[in-house]
């Protein structure tokens, strides 16, 4: 099965009620940690922010009204932990923080052609220059491979405007690849 069947099998599905927080784990950890691994770029950071994530969700569990909202309740608490992650580390300068993001790219890409390894670096930079939510749209569909509806309800918008920001951000981002 190719990732874009597994995809619109995914956005086929209604969305599964989660009654624990077990089977919520279980079927989401590795989504969650890929999440905060695209953003920290650090595999350490990404477990704790997981971990966080998770040690959220068990603490608030009784505060998650719709289980069927499971997911997106869960994206919401991880958004919120990598946000925290990111204003905690805030003094470290921009110049420093972007040297460690390639430097850790690059020796986790270390099977991969210089030019695929050059073009990755220049999508990563791309993406960068968009705005926090822009970027966050992006991880929620691509890296934790959520369906728009999940993504709606993680960001509290309507799937709609969801569709439209995600499809218009794509060509966004191919015009500004094919200037560089």
């Amino acid at each position: 099965m190719t990732e874009q069947q597994n995809r619109t099998d995914i956005e086929r599905k209604q969305p599964q009620a989660f009654s624990d927080l077990p089977s919520l784990y279980q079927a989401y950890a590795r989504r969650v940690f890929h999440f905060h691994y695209a953003r920290v770029q650090n595999q350490h950071e990404a477990e704790d922010l997981t971990s966080q994530t998770f040690t959220a969700a068990w603490e608030r569990w009784h505060t998650l009204r719709n289980p069927k909202k499971a997911v997106g309740w869960l994206f919401s608490i991880a958004r919120n932990k990598g946000s925290d992650h990111f204003r905690k580390r805030q003094h470290i300068h921009d110049e420093e923080l972007k040297e460690e993001l390639t430097n850790s790219a690059l020796s986790d890409n270390l099977q991969i052609s210089s030019e695929t390894r050059d073009r990755l670096l220049d999508l990563r930079l791309c993406i960068e220059k968009f705005p926090k939510a822009e970027q966050d749209l992006l991880r929620l569909r691509l890296v934790a491979e959520l369906p728009f509806k999940q993504i709606s309800e993680t960001l509290r918008q309507p799937e709609t405007r969801i569709k439209k920001r995600y499809y218009r951000l794509l060509e966004r981002l191919q015009a500004q690849m094919e200037q560089e």
